[in-house]
């Protein structure tokens, strides 16, 4: 089987526990106001046999044995049955998988592939339909359907948000986030508030595209502190 992926870390230590494998899927469904990676969106990248991909993850098996492979993008479950079978012959080597998603894909695909990670990565990019709808094109409704999935699979789950200035950082957005993932506690292992960076932005430039956040400040450390301390609140 062929999947068509945009690029491939071999020692990545941000995309799940430990060192790992990181394939990046070409094609996305989302058009996130603050994408970081814009040459994800279309289809287009190398095209590669899944016996292919095995093979050249498995050259790294040494290193990263203790860690893993994750699969992120671009989104993943646009090419479910692709990295599905990748995932399957990853376990059958003893390697973790990690699928990290917007979870805002659906077809036949789709329970195989997440019955086959051992991990989801799940970005819930706003609390309200609307933002999500507002600034990227998806949906809440469907990430919180696969959160559901994933729960009923029994898999662990990381939650992350990027934290954007007006936008994704406030107080209330944070206990909001909190009501949200309340039905979902027992599978859910962490969440995560990342940094909006414009490390992006000369991609945006190469591609003539522009990056509609560019005069907005990055995220400091005072404002993630603030979050994590919201996040961290009794509500009892």
């Amino acid at each position: 089987m062929k999947g068509i992926i945009s690029s491939f870390q071999s020692l990545g230590t941000l995309d799940g526990p430990g060192v790992r494998a990181v394939v990046f899927a070409a094609g996305c469904p989302l058009r996130c106001i603050y994408c970081h990676n814009p040459e994800t969106w279309e289809m287009k990248g190398e095209e590669v046999e899944s016996d292919e991909l095995v093979k050249k993850i498995l050259r790294f098996k040494p290193f990263i044995k203790n860690g893993g492979v994750t699969f992120s993008g671009g989104e993943p479950l646009m090419q479910g049955a692709f990295f599905a079978e990748v995932a399957e012959r990853l376990k059958r080597e003893n390697l973790h998988v990690a699928l990290d998603t917007s979870g805002n894909y659906f077809d036949g695909a789709t329970e195989r592939l997440v019955r086959a990670a051992d991990l989801i990565i799940l970005d819930i990019k706003f609390v309200t339909e609307s933002d999500y709808k507002k600034y990227t094109g998806g949906s809440l409704e469907k990430t919180l359907a696969f959160l559901e999935l994933a729960m009923r699979e029994k898999k662990r789950v990381w939650i992350r948000q990027v934290a954007v200035k007006r936008l994704t950082d406030g107080d209330e957005s944070v206990r909001t986030l909190k009501k949200i993932l309340a039905p979902y506690r027992g599978c859910i292992d962490k969440i995560e508030f990342l940094p909006f960076r414009k490390i992006c932005l000369e991609k945006y430039d190469r591609m003539n595209i522009d990056f509609p956040l560019k005069n907005l400040a990055e995220t400091d450390e005072i404002t993630l502190d603030g979050m994590n301390a919201v996040l961290a609140e009794n509500d009892c």
